[in-house]
């Protein structure tokens, strides 16, 4: 992969991607430690000799990364990056020469943000680059001879993040690294795209989820004393990751209970739940779509819709963020005759 381009190629891309972004309600870790890794393609310049006869400056890049994040808009971050290697050829009499450059170091920068929106963020990014870099000369009727270089130089570069979920995030990043091999008659430099996934550590805040407002029951008719209640709560579980009703069998016990008592004419209040696995909004979504599928139930069955509240509250009461099945359930709380 050669980049032909360089910085303003990747700023105008990261622009092109930002006008594209739109603002989301979606709750995601703001602060704490991370961790990542990246890969992508490198381009040397100014690696190969003046009188090289083949000159490959292209190679790939990878490297891992730590940081710590303070807000949207600053945070640290130190990694190692393996730059490749550039390598040419260049004529000694009758004979051909290879010279081959290879870097790699650790850098530490700083990172400042632009947030566009609750999943997608731009930064730029600056610090030191501690290089090593190595240079090799030889072949064929030649020895071969090494010689190595390191010391600070500067590095910039900026990206674009997209937040997966609350804690994974991925990034396509531009970095340039300055000048390295001071001593060697030629000062190469390097720049590099990358393609990184990293996990973000911290707490995440929640948002309550906002429960449907209960219906008002219509003042009753004089009647008799009704016969004294206790409560009811009707359990019917589903499957992993499911709205279908499979076991409607507890649901229909509670359906001939209520048919036999019609003169008490009771509420029934459906609450829909997820458990931890996935996204929070995902199971927030789930989470209603079976409290919808047991209320349609009961109205098939006879029971008036005025008479059900549904509810819902997703992940909010399971037990872990792991599949659980007594988390994917749907509660009928009601009330009959003692």
């Amino acid at each position: 992969m050669k980049i032909k381009y360089g910085l303003p190629g990747v700023f105008c891309s990261l622009l092109v991607l930002s006008s594209t972004v739109t603002a989301d309600d979606f709750p995601y870790a703001k602060s704490g430690f991370y961790l990542g890794g990246q890969t992508g393609a490198s381009e040397f310049k100014s690696a190969c000799r003046d009188m090289s006869i083949k000159c490959e400056e292209d190679d790939e890049v990878y490297g891992g990364f730590a940081g710590y994040r303070f807000n949207d808009y600053f945070a640290i971050e130190s990694g190692y990056h393996e730059l490749g290697e550039a390598t040419s050829w260049y004529m000694v009499g009758n004979n051909a020469k290879k010279s081959e450059v290879s870097v790699e170091g650790y850098d530490l920068s700083v990172l400042v943000g632009l947030p566009l929106s609750d999943r997608w963020m731009a930064y730029v990014r600056g610090g030191g680059f501690y290089y090593d870099a190595n240079l090799v000369e030889g072949g064929d009727v030649f020895q071969y001879q090494s010689y190595s270089s390191d010391g600070w130089t500067e590095t910039a570069g900026a990206g674009l993040v997209f937040r997966a979920n609350e804690h994974l995030q991925a990034r396509l990043q531009y970095e340039y690294f300055n000048e390295f091999g001071d001593d060697w008659g030629r000062q190469p430099d390097v720049q590099a795209v990358t393609f990184g996934l990293l996990w973000q550590f911290g707490h995440v805040d929640k948002p309550e989820p906002v429960a449907a407002a209960p219906v008002a029951a219509p003042a009753p008719a004089p009647a008799p004393v009704p016969p004294a209640t206790k409560p009811v709560n009707v359990v019917t579980e589903f499957a992993f990751d499911s709205a279908v009703l499979e076991t409607p069998e507890a649901l229909d016990n509670l359906i001939t209970d209520l048919n036999a008592n019609k003169d008490l004419q009771v509420e029934l209040l459906v609450t829909g739940y997820a458990d931890g696995a996935g996204p929070a909004e995902y199971n927030m979504n789930l989470s209603k779509k079976r409290a919808q599928v047991v209320h349609d139930y009961l109205v098939n069955k006879g029971i008036a819709s005025s008479r059900i509240t549904v509810n819902w509250k997703g992940e909010t009461e399971a037990a872990g963020d792991y599949p659980n099945r007594e988390d994917r359930k749907v509660v009928v709380q009601t009330e009959l005759p003692k």
